[in-house]
C-alpha cells in the first residue's frame, strides 16, 4: 500500500466545515484591514497615508483640520499600517469580508480644531441582489472565471477551492469552461485593454440571470495599477458588480464567502472603519 494512502487513512477527513463553522485565522493569512477609530488620531492618520503604496489610505489637510479616507478595495495587505500603527489599523482574519456594496469597503474620518476625529457617513449606492435571483442559485452554481490581467496570485487561491480541504463541490458550486453554462462571472485582475473585449464577450455569452464578482484588489480598484494607461479597470466601470471580495489575494474561504454572498446564501459582516463585524 502506498505510504500516502496509509497516511490519508490514518489522518482522516480534514475538509473545512466553512461556512457552517468559522475558525478565524485558521488559514493564517489576513483577509483585509479594519480601521480602529479609538486608536486613530490626526498624526497617525497623516503618517499612515504616507506609508500606503496604493493610496488605500489617503488624507487631506493637516493635524489641525483634515480628512482620512480608507478603501479596503485598494488594500494590497502589505501590512505597513498594521505593523507601524497597530492601535489604529488591525488585520482582519475572518474570511467573511465580501460585500455587495462598494461603499462598505470605504470609510472616511474627519477632524478639526474643535472636534475629535469622527467617522463621516457614506450612503451605499450599489443595488442589492433581488430575492428572486437568489432563489434561482440557492442549490447550485456554475462559475466562469476570467483572468483579465492579474499576477496569478488570485488564481493560485482559486485553485485551492477545488482542493480536498475546501471542496467547493460539497456546496453545489462548480467551475465551468464555457460561459454558456455559467451563472457567475468571476473576474480577477486589472482588466487590461487586450482583455476588455474577451471579458465583455464572455459576459454577453452567459445566460440570464447572471452575476458578476470582482475578486481581489486589482479587479475592485486596480490596486497598484490605478490610473495606469494599460488598463480599463476597475471592473465596475465596465460591468455591474454584484459582490466584491477584497484581498491581495483573497483567501480561499474569503472567495467562498463572496460566492455564497452573491447568491444570497451568506450575509455581509464587514464594513471598513467598523470596530466589530456585523452580528458579532
Amino acid at each position: 500500500m502506498s505510504r500516502w494512502i496509509a497516511k490519508g487513512l490514518k489522518g482522516g477527513i480534514h475538509t473545512t466545515r466553512f461556512p457552517e463553522t468559522v475558525t478565524t485565522g485558521e488559514e493564517g493569512a489576513p483577509s483585509t484591514v479594519r480601521v480602529r477609530l479609538q486608536g486613530l488620531n490626526p498624526a497617525v492618520a497623516l503618517a499612515a497615508s504616507s506609508r500606503c503604496p496604493t493610496s488605500a489610505i489617503s488624507t487631506d489637510g493637516s493635524e489641525t483640520a483634515g480628512e482620512l479616507r480608507f478603501d479596503a478595495g485598494a488594500c494590497v495587505l502589505c501590512g505597513r499600517c498594521s505593523r507601524e500603527f497597530p492601535s489604529a489599523f488591525t488585520q482582519v482574519r475572518d474570511p467573511r469580508v465580501a460585500v455587495v456594496s462598494r461603499d462598505r469597503l470605504r470609510a472616511t474620518f474627519s477632524w478639526d480644531e474643535e472636534h475629535e476625529l469622527a467617522p463621516v457617513s457614506l450612503q451605499a449606492t450599489a443595488q442589492l441582489l433581488q430575492q428572486a435571483t437568489s432563489r434561482l442559485f440557492r442549490h447550485s452554481l456554475h462559475i466562469r472565471h476570467v483572468d483579465a490581467g492579474s499576477c496569478n496570485g488570485c488564481e493560485s487561491e482559486l485553485q485551492m477551492l477545488s482542493s480536498p480541504y475546501v471542496d467547493l463541490q460539497r456546496l453545489g458550486i462548480f467551475f465551468t469552461p464555457t460561459p454558456r453554462h455559467a451563472d457567475v462571472l468571476l473576474v480577477t485582475g486589472v482588466v487590461t485593454h487586450s482583455m476588455t473585449g474577451p471579458l465583455l464577450e464572455t459576459y454577453a455569452a452567459m445566460p440570464s440571470p447572471k452575476l458578476v464578482i470582482a475578486a481581489g484588489a486589482c479587479a475592485i480598484s486596480c490596486g497598484s495599477f490605478e490610473n495606469s494607461s494599460l488598463t480599463n479597470g476597475p471592473l465596475d466601470r465596465l460591468l455591474a458588480v454584484d459582490a466584491y471580495i477584497p484581498g491581495c489575494p483573497p483567501t480561499p474561504q474569503a472567495l467562498l464567502h463572496g460566492l455564497l454572498l452573491a447568491v444570497g446564501r451568506a450575509g455581509e459582516r464587514y464594513r471598513a472603519g467598523q470596530e466589530e463585524p456585523d452580528g458579532a
